[in-house]
């Protein structure tokens, strides 16, 4: 006779809080990048970006940005996922349900989320990529701690393989990518930066955003998943997350077995490595070449490191933060990114939904007037009213309104979200 499934949802007393206010920082991390992106910012031509309201400060901004921001909260973002998935698997081990088939069917329903958002409502997704990893980290949850280290060490110099072999095979495989874009492009007739159009330039990215036809944003995202594809290809992003995936997996057994969340002494020595090490690393590569090489031994290079030097101001980070919450601050960081981090897959899908009312020219259109300087300030502002939003709507519910279909999805069956009085 089979017997019931005991898996259910983390309940609120076995929840390590510090995660969900790292989660949340990492939403607010990762708006600051995004911002860039819905506003068209990042397309822009260096003359076009110079003349924006607050133009004269993007030097400025475009630096602080690249140390201390970007490529740093999507890491954290992704060593969260591996952690989950490590603190998931623990507590499946003493049940009679095959751990693989839950977590599949729960990576599945992602799967499913990611493309909504990723066909309907914004390219730059990252929910899909995150899906398809979480099936192949899979294969390693029975992998010893060195083991999981060495094999997270191996797929992080595979970036830079790809960047050897698409500089070498001039594109290689991306270019068949990037002929179908071109022409896709074209045959839809999405805007273009210049009117002399040949193939597809990122330029276009920012015409395309800033387009007031509706046509045009459905176009456009009907093209999504191949522009994504191809942005993926280029810097091996698949390798980054999956490598990262599976440090996630290792902290996340360190977290359970070993409480390093509340060991200060390793806490201590990870900040000060992490931040002595990391921010030197970062200024380096934030300006523009700093080894003098040719461009293609350059791309391999950063390639090769990129994910190193934004894991380790990453740990550098969480240490800092883990630390920071066991003291008298530890109200204002729960106060400040619990509730969002609580909600973090609402919240993600929120940017975007916010950033295209804002930015894009079928919403309000600032992005093609907003320097980075302000597009700064916006972050702050609208993650101040995802804050209020999530504690407001936490008061009332259990999860948040994806989350509670994304459980619901997963278990199979309904629950009851609305916290009774």
């Amino acid at each position: 006779m089979e017997k019931k499934s005991t898996f259910k949802p983390v309940d609120k007393s076995e929840r390590l809080h510090v995660l969900d206010a790292l989660r949340g920082f990492a939403i607010f991390g990762i708006l600051m990048i995004n911002i860039q992106f819905f506003s068209g910012y990042s397309y822009m031509m260096d003359d076009v970006q110079s003349q924006l309201l607050l133009g004269d400060w993007n030097t400025f901004f475009n630096r602080l940005h690249a140390v201390f921001f970007r490529g740093k909260f999507y890491t954290l973002f992704s060593l969260l996922f591996g952690i989950g998935f490590a603190i998931q698997f623990v507590r499946a081990s003493s049940t009679d349900r095959s751990f693989t088939v839950h977590f599949s069917r729960r990576l599945f329903f992602l799967l499913l989320i990611g493309l909504v958002h990723l066909w309907a409502i914004w390219f730059i997704d990252i929910l899909v990529l995150y899906a398809l990893c979480g099936f192949v980290l899979i294969l390693f949850k029975g992998f010893s701690n060195r083991g999981l280290l060495l094999a997270a060490f191996l797929i992080l110099l595979l970036p830079g393989l790809n960047s050897w072999y698409l500089n070498a095979y001039d594109g290689g495989y991306t270019t068949a990518l990037y002929q179908l874009l071109s022409e896709s492009w074209r045959d839809l007739n999405i805007p273009v930066e210049s009117d002399e159009y040949t193939t597809f330039r990122v330029y276009d990215i920012s015409a395309a955003i800033q387009s007031d036809s509706w046509r045009t944003f459905f176009s456009f995202n009907y093209l999504g998943p191949l522009l994504r594809g191809y942005m993926v290809s280029l810097d091996g992003r698949v390798f980054k997350v999956l490598g990262i995936f599976v440090i996630g997996l290792w902290i996340g057994r360190q977290l359970l077995i070993n409480k390093i969340h509340e060991n200060r002494p390793f806490l201590i020595r990870t900040a000060i490595v992490g931040l002595l090490i990391g921010i030197p690393m970062n200024i380096i590569f934030a300006m523009d070449d700093p080894f003098m090489l040719e461009n293609s031994w350059y791309s391999i290079v950063q390639e090769t490191i990129t994910t190193f030097r934004y894991i380790i101001l990453t740990a550098g980070y969480v240490a800092l933060f883990m630390l920071l919450f066991h003291t008298d601050l530890k109200g204002i960081l729960n106060r400040m990114f619990s509730a969002v981090g609580r909600t973090a897959l609402s919240n993600y899908i929120l940017q975007s939904i916010i950033g295209i009312f804002l930015f894009y020219g079928v919403g309000l259109g600032l992005g093609k007037h907003l320097g980075l300087a302000l597009l700064t300030l916006f972050v702050v502002i609208i993650f101040l009213f995802q804050i209020a939003i999530s504690e407001l709507w936490l008061k009332r519910y259990k999860y948040g309104p994806l989350e509670w279909i994304w459980r619901v999805l997963t278990y199979g069956r309904y629950m009851k979200n609305r916290i009774e009085k």
